[in-house]
């Protein structure tokens, strides 16, 4: 079966071709073309298949991963939302909580809703806090409602009524009313898409949704439409933001699953290498042209959030433990007004790109740094299709960094690199404390086009001694998609104490979730055979505000165990907060219930090949480590085969990325074709 993958970043597209029957694997890189258009990606995939000598119709599997929905977000590029909330809650959006952002500045503003306050609909309807109805919904107050809804002329609608994740009657009778009368607009309920306590959370959550709703159904409709055209035929999935896959149909549905598609499938691919070589603790990340992203991977596996905060408004979908930031190849370095030299957050992107793409851009970026330095060189960069123009990359360091600053090219241009490998540090530095890590004692495993060329000064300066680069890292994680399951999640309001709870109400609950979950999978066409589920309960100390999620055993409505359960509680609250008090008694205040069904995924693993080009003398050019040069060399990594070892100062080139090792690394390729770099460490 021939197998494809693409992942779609803001500045390119990454793309993996598995031929399951010749054991054949080959990756490419594109442009991402105009930002939001899913059109861009069909060269790429016609060229991709052609190199494997086939056409697209032979593709069985296509799976997709998009920082679109992303995008759409941080830029307030998308749908006009109107929220219709319970009467006297227009404001739950405005509001917010009593948290400030920055809690001592006397004059400061909250993050900006979704939803623009004119667009907040109230309806007359009241349900209490033990789900009973206080006010039924009328049929004249739905009336006007839809009245007022034409009035605005949203694009999505989000519903977030109080209390309908514990009663859901009038959001469901409302959400009919709206989709009958306004067939055209996206309706998304909070009862369906987040039915959890706290107004203001479930109301973001569900109003995120609808914001991302229309431009995810838009790109899924140029994507299925593209595909189409070049003859596709097989199956399309899409990453979701846990790591998982959906369908176009669940896609559409729940649009916030996939609110962080484009930062799932590296950490995916990151957890299976780190399966295969038997790292249990280790750093990913992943630097492209536009942003970097880190994870933390701990026991061999990556954490998941039940929420997240994003641009400072709170959504509450399960997500791959992932931060970010602006910070890639792309980014644009400047002098401040107080002569300080700083790197983005502005990035050139694909259009016009660095200086030294030649296709107009004029500031100086991370790329055009290490173009200077000699790190990157025109014959190796892409496989030699961008034309690199050291020229215009040196011109623009000079006149926009080195000048200002009274520096040489070449320690400017080194500058600009420390700066911007100093975010990154600090970055995963407060990644590894905040969740209780040592960096020292982890492996960095970076990808990305940009993260194998510095990943051994940012493992210098965390003292990490050790670096595995894939394979392929450059399109690494596209390489991830290809091992993600389909995967639903849905949860449900339980509240009690833990030694009051009744095992057949957690039975009953739990049962419900799985059939409505296994109606999924039958609806994507899983057979019983490869369905799996998991359930698990979020638990606190009565009284306490937060809680921890944790996964709970199957058989718990059968031989239902108080005090196991509690101890494991106090075990993770130990673990998570490095305290905890056994005497206090514990609350369920939710359950949820995961179904992952298992796709026939490539074991790319097993289609790792050997050096694929015959060994050739290395060439050898001058780079710079700041003022200083250094002869290396320039090795194809296509020439090594496994059990190969190159000391450096040393520049490993392949289509996909570069590695660079600086005077004392040495790299050595392991069997699957990774590269391990030991020695980065002061």
């Amino acid at each position: 079966m021939i197998t494809l993958a693409a992942d779609v970043g803001g500045t390119f597209t990454d793309l993996v071709l598995v031929d399951t029957t010749s054991g054949r694997v080959l990756v490419d890189k594109v442009p991402s073309g105009a930002r939001g258009r899913a059109a861009a990606i069909a060269p790429g995939i016609e060229r991709l298949c052609r190199a494997a000598g086939h056409t697209v119709s032979d593709v069985g599997l296509f799976v997709h991963g998009f920082t679109v929905p992303t995008n759409a977000f941080l830029m307030r590029a998308g749908a006009k939302v109107a929220l219709v909330t319970t009467a006297g809650a227009g404001d739950v959006l405005e509001i917010g909580n009593q948290l400030r952002p920055k809690t001592y500045a006397l004059i400061q503003s909250k993050p900006k809703p979704v939803v623009e306050r004119c667009n907040v609909v109230e309806v007359a309807e009241r349900v209490d806090a033990f789900g009973a109805i206080v006010e039924p919904l009328s049929q004249r107050e739905i009336q006007r409602c839809i009245n007022q809804l034409r009035t605005i002329e949203p694009e999505a609608v989000a519903l977030s009524l109080h209390f309908s994740f514990l009663a859901p009657a009038h959001e469901e009778k409302l959400a009919s009313a709206l989709r009958e009368a306004l067939p055209d607009i996206p309706v998304y309920a909070s009862h369906v898409v987040n039915p959890q306590l706290e107004e203001w959370p479930r109301a973001s959550t569900t109003a995120m949704a609808a914001y991302v709703g229309p431009v995810v159904a838009r790109y899924l409709d140029e994507l299925e439409s593209t595909l189409k055209g070049l003859g596709f035929k097989g199956t399309l999935r899409l990453m979701r933001s846990d790591g998982g896959v959906a369908t176009p149909r669940a896609a559409r549905e729940n649009p916030g699953h996939m609110l962080t598609s484009g930062l799932a499938g590296g950490v995916i691919a990151a957890v299976d290498l780190c399966r295969r070589l038997g790292i249990s603790e280790a750093v990913t990340i992943d630097v492209g042209g536009t942003s970097a992203d880190f994870s933390a991977i701990t026991a061999g596996e990556a954490k998941t959030r039940m929420s997240r905060t994003l641009d400072g408004q709170p959504i509450r979908l399960p997500t791959i433990d992932v931060e970010t930031m602006s910070n890639g190849g792309g980014s644009i370095a400047w002098v401040d007004a107080g002569g300080g030299l700083r790197v983005g957050p502005m990035s050139a992107g694909a259009v016009p790109g660095p200086a030294c793409y030649g296709m107009g851009g004029e500031e100086p970026t991370v790329t055009d740094a290490a173009v200077v330095l000699g790190w990157l060189a025109a014959e190796d960069y892409l496989g030699g299709e961008v034309q690199l123009d050291a020229d215009k990359a040196a011109e623009a360091i000079e006149r926009t960094i080195a000048n200002p600053l009274g520096l040489g090219r070449h320690e400017a241009a080194f500058g600009i690199i420390r700066v911007a490998n100093a975010q990154l540090v600090q970055s995963i530095r407060t990644l590894c404390v905040e969740r209780g890590l040592d960096p020292r004692r982890m492996t960095l495993i970076p990808f990305g086009g940009a993260g194998p060329l510095y990943a051994g000064m940012i493992a210098r300066d965390l003292g990490m001694r050790r670096i595995v680069v894939p394979r392929h890292p450059g399109v690494f994680a596209a390489e991830g998609l290809l091992a993600a399951d389909i995967r639903h999640i849905l949860q449900t309001p339980f509240r009690a104490p833990l030694d009051r709870v009744q095992p057949q109400d957690i039975e009953a609950r739990l049962g419900d979730l799985k059939t409505r979950l296994a109606d999924e999978l039958e609806t994507d066409g899983v057979t019983p055979d490869r369905r799996a589920y998991r359930f698990m309960a979020d638990l606190r100390y009565i009284g306490q505000f937060h809680e921890i999620v944790m996964a709970i055993p199957d058989y718990l409505g059968e031989r239902y165990d108080a005090a196991e359960l509690s101890a494991a509680f106090h075990r993770q609250h130990e673990q998570s907060y490095g305290h905890a008090d056994p005497a206090a008694p514990v609350e369920i205040v939710n359950l949820r219930a995961e179904a992952v069904g298992r796709l026939d995924t490539p074991d790319l693993a097993s289609h790792a090949a050997e050096a694929t080009e015959p060994c050739r003398p290395p060439a050898s050019r001058m780079v710079y480590f700041g003022a200083r040069g250094e002869l290396a060399q320039v090795i194809a990594r296509a020439t090594l085969a496994s059990g190969s070892r190159v000391a450096g100062p040393a520049i490993l080139t392949q289509k996909d990325s570069t590695i660079v090792l600086a005077p004392g690394d040495v790299a050595e390729v392991r069997v699957g074709g990774e590269i391990v770099v030991s020695g980065a460490s002061p």
